[in-house]
Formats: structure tokens, sequence, C-alpha cells
């Protein structure tokens, strides 16, 4: 594959791990296809990372970083509600459970 394609591919999908960071699953798949992308890049250009592909390598890894605290703490939040006896009895009183 050409390697100005695989930089360009390596910048874009690490401008979109960062737009799609607050869908934290989206920001990851992003981010690691950006890495991915940097990684070949660095392949075959005698293992260095230059220009967009290095941008997009950097991009990816903050959308990676990022989308990851995201899901952790969504995941946190989600139990905290879960587990509190507010949101319980609003569930059993909508949903009579």
């Amino acid at each position: 594959m050409d390697k100005e394609k695989l930089s360009t591919q390596s910048l874009v999908f690490g401008i979109l791990s960062l737009v799609f960071n607050e869908f934290s699953i989206l920001g990851i798949i992003f981010g690691a296809i950006g890495k991915g992308k940097a990684k070949r890049f660095a392949a075959e250009n005698g293992g260095v990372v230059t220009g967009k592909a290095k941008v997009g390598k950097i991009l990816s890894t903050v959308g990676l970083v990022l989308s990851i605290i995201g899901l952790v703490c969504a995941v946190i939040i989600a139990l905290a509600c879960i587990a509190s006896p507010e949101f319980r009895q609003a569930l059993m009183s909508t949903y009579g459970f």
C-alpha cells in the first residue's frame, strides 16, 4: 500500500478516535485502527514514523486512552447508580420489579 495513503489513514483514524472518544467503544476502535495504520507505515518505512503517520499515531494513542478512561468512568457511574437505593426504588416503582 502507498506510504502516503497509510499516513493519511493513520491521521484520519487518530482524529476520529478523538472525535468519538465520548462514545467509548468507537473511540477505542478508531484509536486501535489508527495505531495499526501507523505501525504498518513504520514497517514499510524502515521502522520510522514521520509526518502525518506520526501525528496520527499520537492522536490515536490519546484518543484510545481518553476512550478507555471514559468507558471506565461510565461503568463506575452505572454501577454507582444501580447500587443506590433511590435508583432501585425508582426502578421498582416504574417497572414493578
